[in-house]
């Protein structure tokens, strides 16, 4: 059971350990033994909150939404704002603490399993980073209310299983939120705005020297900063959009693949089956034909 700041809990704030058993048990259960809830909670306007721990055999994720403090690893001191994200991995010493005269409201959660280290690499961390700014965000909260909807239920191990499955949600989500901060931070291109008229342009054309001209930017550097944050090119990312309105279009109309090839730009019906096969893996007809939902 994590080893709690012991601050002293005030009318809506929370604090919910897993006992040991019921630990062991979701530690053991193929639907959590990857990841499972070990303790959680929301300290409001914590004033003289602290915590040091020289230990530390969980992970521990903490949210703050508003307020100040900061978190101490290694002898440097963090400053820590509403709209962070600290994570902590299990095994690293820490303190931290709520800013004397603005105190943090804070969120977190401890948790554990087999691939909880996977779940904290998805964030992508810079390295010796331990808190990063994902922004205000109603879902985190809404996030976190899930999980805390655990409590009062005499630790009935549906609802723990129910809870950590929120916590993978939770934890994917914060890292598309991470990965969209850091873009933003260091990208010379308004990724938003460039898919923006990707979609707009699904029933015609676009080149590389359009897409580069909204992006200012020369062709071949507008190619290689597009790869570098999305992991395609930007006429391969422009296709797969295609595809996968292709897909909607099959799914949704019973007409001809022809019209829906002309309907994403494509006069040539067995180009875009061509197309749509190194996509998907399949023809638009056998495709059509999948039993699906």
């Amino acid at each position: 059971m994590p080893v709690s700041s012991g601050w002293p809990l005030k009318p809506g704030a929370i604090r919910y350990f897993v006992p040991h058993f019921a630990s062991a048990q979701l530690a053991r259960h193929p639907l959590t033994e990857e990841l499972h809830i070990t303790g959680m909670g929301f300290y409001p306007r914590a004033h003289n909150h602290t915590m040091t721990r020289l230990e530390h055999e969980d992970n521990l994720l903490m949210y703050c939404s508003e307020g100040n403090g900061w978190l101490t690893l290694n002898e440097v001191e963090y400053p820590v704002h509403p709209g962070d994200l600290m994570v902590l991995p299990k095994g690293l010493p820490h303190h931290y603490r709520a800013d004397l005269s603005t105190p943090w409201s804070l969120r977190w959660v401890h948790f554990a399993g087999s691939r909880a280290l996977d779940y904290i690499a998805n964030l992508h961390l810079p390295t010796n980073c331990f808190v990063i700014a994902v922004g205000q965000h109603p879902r985190i909260i809404s996030d976190f209310d899930t999980l805390f909807s655990v409590r009062e239920t005499g630790y009935n191990m549906k609802a723990l299983i129910h809870a950590s499955q929120a916590l993978k949600q939770m934890l994917t989500y914060l890292a598309l939120l991470s990965a969209s901060q850091s873009r933003q931070a260091r990208q010379p291109i308004d990724l938003e705005n460039i898919q923006a008229l990707m979609m707009a342009n699904l029933a015609g054309e676009l080149d590389l020297h359009a897409l580069a001209e909204a992006a200012h930017l020369s062709k071949y550097h507008f190619a290689k900063r597009y790869k570098a944050l999305t992991g395609y090119s930007p006429i391969q990312h422009f296709i797969h959009m295609k595809m996968e309105r292709a897909c909607y279009l099959l799914d949704t109309n019973n007409q001809p693949v022809s019209r829906v090839a002309q309907a994403l730009g494509y006069d040539d019906p067995q180009y875009f089956s061509r197309l749509f096969r190194k996509v998907t893996g399949l023809s638009p007809r056998d495709y059509r034909k999948l039993d699906k939902g």
